[in-house]
């Protein structure tokens, strides 16, 4: 899936949700707001955050950054989000954070981060859209990068027309961006987050 046809789905479903739903999980995609601060605590444990710097692929209205302010967090945070009504809102809700409309696939940011982190970005895409994300986080980011994704290990197929990665074809593919990897599967039956760690 090229870029131009990923934000066209994007903006398909995410701005009717942000109309009707405002700055709530439910404008995100998030049908249950408890699971997605569940994959919030999950990406979070890649280290301890508190001093670190974070770029946040997919911020969205802001949630991950209202979640780590709450954990009193003091790093350098810079959110990035395809649609610009997401940045909008993710900036009001946190005036203290840096926000920025940004496709860091077609126009690569030169920002660098000490861990480069996305929640529930993938499922609009394809397993080649997702590969080549996260070469991009990865290559953004000084120690390392945090993602989740929907599963394909669901064994009740309750994600409708959403993709779903395959959790071993996804380490297949990270596995030749680094050797050091942990993968989770433990926590949502449908859901799954990896950590690359850089040397």
């Amino acid at each position: 899936m090229d870029c131009k046809t990923h934000t066209a789905r994007v903006q398909a479903n995410y701005l009717p949700l942000l109309a009707k739903h405002g700055d709530t999980n439910l404008a995100v995609d998030f049908q249950n707001a408890g699971n997605q601060q569940a994959r919030f605590a999950i990406l979070a444990a890649i280290d301890n955050l508190l001093d670190k710097s974070i770029l946040d692929v997919g911020c969205g209205v802001g949630h991950f950054p209202a979640w780590l302010n709450e954990r009193g967090y003091q790093g350098d945070y810079l959110g990035v989000d395809l649609l610009p009504e997401m940045v909008a809102r993710a900036g009001k809700a946190n005036p203290a954070m840096g926000f920025k409309t940004a496709d860091i696939l077609a126009d690569p940011i030169r920002h660098r981060a000490d861990y480069v982190m996305s929640s529930g970005i993938f499922h609009l895409g394809d397993q080649a859209y997702m590969h080549r994300m996260i070469a991009a986080m990865y290559l953004a980011s000084r120690k390392g990068v945090a993602f989740n994704s929907l599963s394909s290990w669901d064994d009740y197929d309750t994600q409708g027309d959403f993709f779903c990665a395959d959790p071993l074809e996804t380490l297949k593919f990270c596995r030749t961006l680094t050797s050091q990897i942990l993968m989770r599967h433990d926590y949502l039956p449908h859901d799954f987050t990896i950590f690359m760690f850089k040397d």
